[in-house]
């Protein structure tokens, strides 16, 4: 059994690998037996580095820990960026899952979290770039931040229309920027398929049932599962 980590910049997950089978779990809630089955930790981040050493101490010593970075080229995957270690590992996992899930297919693979990042995978599993801008929240926060009489509310609507209050207003402004960046994204560069992760990824799916999205909500961990045996 193995334990996989995605720390991001707002929460952490965690997933037990076992049998090629993913479970939830919480790292605080992981009782002595169970880190004694434990056999390694593979972890991506995309936060600090005092928040991923954090993290660390809570882990038993004597258990590998093994931080995954992104690559030039792996599992049939290639990294576009000169840089390949420049790339957010986020957005490789997501890469290396959606070629194994999707094998031979044009993909548009949309990671919706704090920021919500969109890239191209080419049937012949070759990253063609992708594109990076604030997610729903981080949106809100901006107009919020700069204006002094704009406000927010937790809300959801039913469909994206012209908003009578401030609230919904900068709600539906924030969700019709990140579906249009999707569609957007689908209409210059069509592929067979669109894969939608992250924490909101249900949100946005219901704006773009008309595209053809599969919801993937384990995607990153499901490309950190891809390390456990290379090959």
């Amino acid at each position: 059994m193995e334990l996989l980590l995605d720390i991001g910049n707002s929460r952490s997950k965690a997933r037990l690998a076992a049998g090629g089978q993913l479970s939830e779990i919480q790292l605080e809630n992981i009782c002595a037996e169970q880190w004694s089955s434990i056999k390694a930790v593979y972890c991506a981040s995309v936060a600090a580095d005092s928040r991923v050493l954090a993290i660390r101490e809570q882990i038993p010593s004597a258990i590998p820990f093994i931080q995954i970075r992104s690559e030039a080229q792996a599992f049939g995957v290639i990294n576009s960026y000169q840089q390949p270690h420049l790339l957010g590992v986020d957005r490789w996992l997501a890469l290396v899952a959606a070629a194994e899930i999707h094998p031979n297919t044009d993909l548009l693979i949309a990671d919706a979290g704090t920021a919500l990042t969109i890239d191209w995978l080419s049937a012949a599993g070759a990253h063609q770039g992708g594109w990076i801008l604030a997610g729903q929240k981080l949106q809100q926060e901006a107009v919020l931040s700069k204006t002094a009489k704009v406000f927010s509310a937790e809300l959801e609507t039913e469909q994206l229309c012209p908003a009578t209050d401030t609230a919904t207003a900068l709600y539906q402004g924030a969700i019709a920027a990140l579906v249009g960046a999707i569609r957007h994204a689908y209409a210059i560069k069509p592929t067979q398929r669109i894969i939608l992760t992250g924490g909101d990824a249900r949100l946005l799916q219901k704006y773009l049932t008309d595209l053809p999205i599969q919801l993937e909500p384990q995607l990153i961990f499901q490309g950190l599962a891809r390390y456990i045996q290379p090959n």
